[in-house]
């Protein structure tokens, strides 16, 4: 999954005009240079990377639906990644203070009605869940769901991520965006085990008057 498509894609879709969204790093926009400001009312940010501990046990084996006698693996296990995500009303223009915050209610709309998106395996686009919803079952298997959810701060939580920002407060709207998944190692093949041979000896297992058990199993 190609983060940089993701954060594109995903403000195309809130903001198809693409005049109302300016993704850049909010931390920057007061250090006072001509250059940084902001044109657009809403600033995306992203403002914290982690990794959802949930999925750590994955598993690196995939499904090779053309030759049933090998399997293919993975060589590192696949990351999955926790984005959080900050939309702020930003405008050097005082005057237009509240049409910042229309536009930010406009986009806490458009995450309550959307909560769910799908990104395609070869990193071409991101759609919603009425898009997806409308392609075919053959379709829809190169797809990844990803999720996002709005994250509620208290007064000191607020405090201390603009203070790491070293930015004073602005209106904002916190999402926490999940299952952003990066796998960049190369795959290997393996042979499928179809039979287990075992057998079982209670001294010398060269002397077959010693054998216990002696069993085959197939897959």
């Amino acid at each position: 999954m190609d983060l940089k498509v993701v954060i594109e894609q995903l403000s195309k879709l809130i903001d198809p005009s693409q005049t109302v969204i300016d993704i850049t790093n909010i931390a920057t926009l007061n250090d006072g240079d001509d250059f940084l400001e902001s044109k657009s009312p809403i600033v995306l940010s992203i403002v914290n990377i982690e990794e959802d501990k949930t999925q750590k046990n994955q598993s690196v084996y995939l499904r090779n639906t053309v030759d049933e006698t090998s399997i293919s693996r993975y060589t590192q296990p696949t990351q999955h990644l926790i984005i959080s995500l900050l939309f702020s009303s930003y405008n050097t223009d005082l005057s237009k203070y509240l049409d910042g915050i229309d536009k930010l209610k406009n986009i806490i709309h458009y995450f309550q009605l959307n909560k769910s998106f799908f990104y395609k395996n070869d990193h071409s686009e991101m759609i919603d869940y009425a898009t997806f919803s409308a392609k075919t079952d053959v379709e829809k298997e190169d797809y990844e769901k990803v999720t996002t959810e709005f994250v509620s701060l208290s007064m000191e939580q607020l405090n201390q991520m603009w203070s790491y920002l070293g930015s004073k407060y602005m209106p904002s709207a916190l999402y926490k965006m999940r299952l952003c998944t990066i796998q960049n190692t190369p795959t290997v093949s393996e042979k499928v085990v179809k039979k287990i041979g075992i057998a079982l000896w209670e001294n010398n297992p060269h002397n077959p008057i010693g054998q216990l058990e002696s069993n085959e199993f197939e897959s």
